[in-house]
């Protein structure tokens, strides 16, 4: 363990401020020198650096990401209107898909009759800001398009002047009273040699500032993201596009099927519509400016799917137009391990372990075998295309955070084309302790829980931290520990908890547990810690509710696990902690005993008391004294209440009659929670004195003279 603000080998970090200095170097290749940042080489250690993981883009998003609310508007929907009752439906079997062009603009609008003789037409439908509860901006939108047809507006949004502009798009002025429906828009015809295309919808004036009529593309002097969006991502210094890339579910293979700047809209959804069901997520184009926009090092996943010609012209495009002085992540697919629901590169994966061509790999290693070579080989074009640069990328190595034995093996796999080992090491619930939960489970006691399971993610940091060491000394350069996701992981799963679930999660006390969580991590040696997630929807759901802001104009005041990585961002966190104390354990020594066993206490102390609970994990290891032979092995967690400073721990010393000299093990603490060490690592002697035959008079004479014995324990051993 790492004592805080003190040098850790690799780790170099760097205050996050207005500036947005560089922080988290790569380190130095063997083959190919690595030169630091500027910023680098003026601070060689800082506090862990504090990144934000982005949502999809979707219509259900609570957050303003673009000026012009259109780009996040759902797929299009086909509905068929019957012209004989005048009924619609919505993406029903018996309508055919929409027919698009290249930038997903209805190019025509199909007729037909149906089972029942009756004429049926085509119309297409899109939802801006649905199922939020009235969570977004109101007030004046603006709508305008190319081409001839008719297009509505409904739902939230009420027509209020309509017309053409003086440059010949169409335009309708919409008056929005925010409310869970959201805006519906709706195509009821068009003219395929003009169809109604190109749709805007500028959200409401903002601070003075009006959006109208900004049509962004690559190298316009505006920015396409709202100034809002703008103004709450900017405490963050790196940006994780995971979300926005839509990498669980990316159908993604060729440089064809990407999104790009010129489509009528920037996000696609989890599953798609029928009309448009290829999974792409938003474009690079945008996510560059976005990393530009805020002086920010993106992070980017790269599809389990993509070919080797995708992954080498998005690195280029990402080489050629991100600003000077960012760096970039760069990770294979996401969590790899997590066979849940929707993490499709896992089951992908799974199915090439069956596939002739990998018979021959050990069944027990296959899974992360395979998927440490896919990462390699997209990480390796990403090498060759920052040739010469390479101080600008991090290419990530991406593990399990409950299983460091999983993310060695991806590791090794990877034969060292990687500068980080990243992790997800979220605050959860054990399974033991759902077991016990109820509809009555009270809010205080799921605190509570959540409280003390720190320490297991701390422990799981620590792990971590030791594989970093080991890589770094066989690689020859530093090798960061960075987390691409974590915070609390409250996921009541439907069960009748759920409620308590989510209302622990956005309790002012979660807060301050957010804030020792964050300092823990920060302690156990993590680099860069990069949040899950910035916006979400508000309410209960059965995955949890990871959300920093539910809107995007949420009272700050309110929004406590948002502040707490705030303060961890820009540093206020580390500045108004309180001085940690030092947990620290004394050796000790007993008489072996001829039978039986005897317990050996060790006594734990803080050099002051905390105002929270300390905890901090502890385990036996051999010396001469063999576990199992002179002594029990022992492992586990001592837990300090408020206000105490000290804490005993037993282990079982073996009796025998061998004779034989004074014989020890060591216990060692680790992983401590609102604490820290005095040194690299706190460690305490076990010694066993030997007390048969004729050995026993002289380990009886090295005993009395140690500091150890008391004057009572020597009166009764003569």
């Amino acid at each position: 363990m790492n004592v805080p603000n003190a040098p850790r080998g690799p780790r170099r970090r760097t205050p996050q401020n207005a500036t947005r200095a560089a922080c988290c170097g790569a380190g130095i290749e063997r083959l190919e020198a690595r030169s630091l940042m500027a910023a680098d080489s003026q601070m060689a250690v800082a506090r862990m650096a504090v990144g934000m993981n982005l949502e999809n883009v979707v219509d259900w998003s609570p957050a303003w990401t673009f000026t012009d609310a259109f780009k996040a508007s759902r797929p299009w929907i086909a509905h068929a209107f019957n012209t004989a009752t005048w009924g619609t439906s919505w993406d029903d079997a018996s309508t055919p898909p929409l027919q698009l062009d290249a930038n997903g603009n209805v190019a025509r609008l199909a007729t037909w009759t149906n089972a029942s003789g009756q004429a049926m037409q085509q119309r297409a439908g899109t939802l801006l800001f649905r199922d939020l509860g009235g969570g977004y901006a109101g007030g004046v939108y603006r709508a305008e398009w190319d081409g001839t047809g008719i297009v509505t507006f409904g739902f939230d949004a009420r027509v209020i002047a309509s017309g053409t502009t003086a440059t010949g798009r169409k335009f309708a002025d919409l008056q929005v009273t925010p409310s869970d429906n959201g805006i519906y828009l709706a195509i009821e015809s068009t003219s395929p040699a003009d169809p109604a295309r190109n749709f805007n919808v500028w959200m409401p004036d903002w601070e003075g500032r009006r959006f109208a009529g900004q049509r962004w593309e690559p190298g316009a002097a505006f920015s396409p993201f709202h100034p809002l969006f703008l103004q709450r991502l900017a405490p963050f210094h790196t940006l994780r596009f995971m979300g926005m890339q839509e990498t669980n579910s990316s159908d993604i293979r060729g440089w064809g099927d990407r999104r790009d700047a010129a489509d009528v809209r920037q996000g696609s959804g989890p599953g798609g519509t029928a009309s448009q069901p290829i999974v792409n997520g938003i474009s690079v184009e945008y996510m560059v400016q976005l990393a530009n926009d805020l002086d920010a090092d993106p992070w980017f996943n790269m599809p389990h799917l993509a070919d080797d010609t995708f992954v080498r012209k998005f690195a280029t495009y990402v080489r050629d137009h991100l600003e000077p002085g960012r760096k970039v992540h760069v990770e294979w697919a996401n969590e790899v391990w997590n066979f849940g629901w929707g993490f499709e590169p896992s089951q992908w994966i799974a199915e090439q372990t069956r596939l002739p061509a990998n018979a021959g790999l050990d069944p027990d290693l296959a899974h992360w075998q395979i998927a440490g070579r896919e990462a390699k080989r997209d990480l390796d074009i990403w090498s060759d295309v920052f040739a010469g640069r390479t101080d600008r990328l991090v290419r990530v190595a991406a593990g399990w955070a409950a299983v460091d034995w999983v993310t060695g093996q991806i590791a090794e796999a990877m034969g060292g084309s990687f500068d980080a080992i990243a992790i997800a090491p979220y605050i959860t619930t054990t399974d033991e302790q759902r077991a016990g939960y109820s509809a009555a489970t009270t809010v205080d006691r799921v605190i509570a829980d959540t409280r003390a399971n720190i320490a297991t993610s701390v422990r799981w940091t620590a792990n971590h931290e030791q594989l970093a060491r080991e890589w770094s000394a066989r690689l020859g350069r530093p090798i960061q520990l960075v987390a691409y996701e974590g915070g609390p992981h409250l996921d009541g799963r439907g069960e009748p908890y759920q409620t308590a679930f989510h209302t622990a999660t956005n309790d002012p006390r979660m807060g301050d547990i957010y804030r020792d969580y964050l300092r823990g991590l920060d302690a156990a040696g993590m680099d860069l810690f990069v949040d899950f997630q910035f916006t979400g929807q508000a309410g209960a759901a059965p995955w949890g509710d990871f959300a920093k802001l539910h809107t995007m104009n949420e009272p700050l005041a309110t929004a406590y696990r948002y502040a707490a990585v705030v303060a961890a961002a820009d540093g206020s966190l580390w500045g108004a902690a309180p001085p940690l104390p030092v947990v620290g354990i004394a050796s000790a020594a007993i008489g072996e005993g001829h039978v039986g066993r005897k317990l050996l206490v060790f006594t734990l102390s803080l050099s002051a008391a905390s105002a929270n609970p300390v905890t901090v994990a502890w385990r036996t290891a051999n010396g001469t004294a063999v576990a199992g032979r002179d002594y029990v092995a022992g492992r586990g967690t001592v837990t300090f209440a408020a206000g105490q400073t000290r804490q005993t721990i037993g282990v079982w010393v073996i009796g025998d009659r061998i004779r034989e000299g004074n014989e020890t093990f060591s216990v060692s603490l680790s992983s401590p929670v609102n604490a820290t060490f005095a040194a690299a690592e706190a460690r305490a002697t076990g010694t066993i004195v030997n007390d048969d035959g004729v050995v026993r008079r002289a380990v009886f004479a090295a005993f009395a003279a140690s500091p150890v014995a008391t004057a009572s324990t020597v009166r009764r051993r003569r």
